[in-house]
């Protein structure tokens, strides 16, 4: 009986620490390079170098922008260990969590039900691609999944001390997890309902009052949170996100190209979807269809209302960004919440329902398993162009580096980044082009906005400087200071460091 739930745990640990390692050699080969994980990083500890709560040097104030207060929990663990911290994070939510879930289903349901749940929805291939997150690697939404997976636990156990733990923690990774608390707990509560007696139609849980103080207070919280957000906003220098995505909209309700695209993009969260969609169908055809109406009904609700939240906060970039239908509602950190619910409500349905207390079909359970798990490899790659699991592979064993970045990575000068890197004092400013940005992962980067809270002493950009970064070293860079040439690169540094850059020339290859 031990065994039972120890097996399943011990292997999704082991894949979890597995791929906690691939997404350390995927930051080392320089994959990483867009800025939004940079942007966390920094925030998560600028308090703690005596820097405003949540700044960074990309736009400044984050916390006008949004929520993201649960970064400062992470803030000493990313101030150690840069990029690895948000990954350890990520990693060790995820190990506890899917070791409470499979323990608790292990003695509920079937070993094949267990096996069936770790390998289509916990480990499959949709997950795989929003965790590793292609370009920017790490986004804090991501331990929404993690920490949905024990809520819903606590909700199921009355674990009272969990479900504040992890209520509160989803609230604070972003404005939005107010709302997708809120759904889950009704979601639960909804399914609860239904079980006590099998004849009922969940319409008649609207007389409820327990349903309706519920809803009222995550209504509230997410509201309050809005209203904290919007006057943090608009206190200093306005940003109408919330008016600019709602404005897009409103004009392009009337524009046919708009509308196909995000008819398009609606289709691609469904067919992301369909895996755990296909999931929860299968554990209603095991359950003979009992209330399958109501279930369904409870389940598209939801959903509905967060991809509404998805598609307002993907708007804002309808119009001004070249790559909006990868920054929309399928976008990683916008894509997890309806994830995260979809693997959340299906295995409420299945615990509460008994779906695998049933023994195994044979051929037909282990087809459909196959087929939720199989399917999902051509969907991502139809859906988001942007994850090739074979050129990841590909490229990993066959290139130390980025193949799109090699060319502008010689030998030569990476040697002596890295040296850089091990020199300067640590959470350094520094100014650095794109590609050499993951080797600055502990020290604060500056983008050229205008937003940096110092200026830097170490700046090295490319001899083409085909981003025009050497225009604005002027108002970049502390005065005064030099340039010192490498290969493909050029260094510009202040006095306090140059005797850093001096030293790590010596690490420079012959």
């Amino acid at each position: 009986m031990r065994s039972k739930w120890i097996v399943p745990v011990a292997v999704s640990s082991l894949f979890l620490l597995l791929f906690f390692w691939f997404k350390i050699v995927r930051f080392q080969g320089l994959y990483y390079t867009f800025n939004d994980m940079y942007i966390f990083l920094q925030q998560s500890y600028s308090w703690m170098d005596g820097r405003p709560l949540l700044y960074e040097n990309i736009w400044g104030y984050d916390d006008r922008i949004h929520n993201n207060y649960a970064m400062l929990l992470w803030g000493p663990l990313i101030y150690v260990l840069g990029a690895y911290g948000a990954f350890a994070v990520q990693t060790g939510l995820s190990i506890l969590s899917y070791a409470v879930v499979l323990r608790h289903i292990s003695r509920r349901m079937k070993s094949w039900a267990v096996w069936m749940i770790l390998v289509v929805l916990l480990i499959g291939p949709v997950w795989f691609w929003f965790n590793d997150h292609p370009g920017i690697g790490w986004h804090p939404e991501l331990t929404y999944l993690p920490l949905s997976i024990l809520f819903v636990w606590a909700l199921l156990t009355y674990q009272t001390v969990w479900f504040w733990v992890t209520a509160v923690l989803i609230v604070a990774v972003k404005e939005d997890g107010a709302l997708f608390a809120g759904c889950t707990h009704l979601a639960v509560l909804s399914i609860q309902y239904l079980v006590s007696d099998r004849k009922r139609s969940i319409v008649s849980i609207l007389t409820q009052p327990r349903f309706w103080v519920t809803a009222g207070t995550w209504a509230a919280v997410f509201i309050a949170g809005m209203a904290f957000l919007s006057y943090k906003n608009h206190s200093s220098e306005p940003e109408p996100r919330l008016q600019q995505a709602l404005n897009a909209i409103a004009t392009g309700l009337h524009d046919g190209v708009f509308i196909r695209k995000n008819l398009k993009l609606l289709l691609q969260t469904f067919l992301l979807l369909l895996p755990s969609i296909g999931f929860l169908l299968y554990g209603l055809y095991r359950i003979n269809w009992r209330q399958a109406g109501s279930i369904l009904l409870v389940y598209s609700v939801a959903q509905a209302a967060l991809l509404l939240s998805n598609w307002v906060q993907g708007a804002t970039y309808y119009g001004t960004n070249a790559l909006f239908e990868l920054v929309s509602v399928t976008w990683p950190p916008r894509f997890v919440l309806m994830y995260a619910f979809s693997v959340t409500y299906s295995l409420t349905v299945w615990s509460l329902f008994g779906a695998g207390e049933q023994p195994n079909q044979n051929w037909r359970t282990l087809l459909t398993g196959t087929l939720l798990v199989f399917m999902q490899l051509p969907i991502v790659h139809y859906v988001r162009p942007d994850f090739q699991l074979v050129s990841i592979a590909r490229n990993l064993l066959q290139h130390r580096f980025d193949p799109f970045k090699e060319p502008l990575l010689p030998q030569s000068d990476v040697a002596v980044i890295e040296k850089i890197t091990q020199l300067i004092p640590k959470h350094s400013n520094v100014f650095v082009f794109d590609f050499l940005i993951p080797f600055f992962h502990k020290h604060y980067n500056i983008w050229p906005t205008g937003n940096q809270w110092e200026n830097a002493d170490l700046a090295i950009i490319p001899k083409n400087d085909i981003h025009k970064l050497g225009e604005r070293l002027p108002r970049v860079m502390k005065q005064p200071y030099r340039s010192i040439p490498l290969n493909t690169y050029t260094i510009f540094v202040t006095p306090a460091y140059e005797r850093y850059v001096v030293k790590a020339l010596s690490a420079k290859p012959e």
